[in-house]
């Protein structure tokens, strides 16, 4: 024959039940948080894809533009510093360009990711 549970087993059973409320309640709370979080990350991809990015091209040889994510938008050339700068260095110095623009947007991208991850104590 089994006894009723005494006062005491009642209480600690009731205090494990509060328990896993409690743990229950944590987990939705963080699975709430990170969901946030992805959304402002997806949104941040969203924007980055219409930032513009202005890098010269040295010696005044004119200027290259990428998007947020650094894909390569335009390239103006300034035909008067064509004409006094090095041809053999003129791809290069492109190339340079192109690189310090999308080490820019990098820079851009990373910095509000990290804001957002503050935000929300990721």
């Amino acid at each position: 024959m089994t006894r009723p549970p005494d006062a005491g087993a009642r209480a600690r059973a009731e205090q494990r039940l509060a328990e896993l409320a409690e743990a229950e309640r944590r987990m939705l709370e963080t699975e709430r948080a990170v969901n946030d979080h992805v959304e402002q990350l997806s949104d941040l991809d969203a924007r980055q894809r219409h930032v513009r990015i202005t890098q010269k091209i040295r010696p005044g040889l004119g200027t290259i533009d990428v998007d947020g994510d650094g894909r390569l938008l335009h390239v103006s050339l300034d035909r008067d510093g064509l004409v006094t700068s090095d041809r053999s260095l003129v791809g290069r110095r492109i190339l340079d360009a192109l690189a310090a623009a999308r080490a820019e947007a990098g820079a851009q991208y990373k910095q509000e990711a990290s804001r957002i991850a503050r935000r929300n104590r990721v």
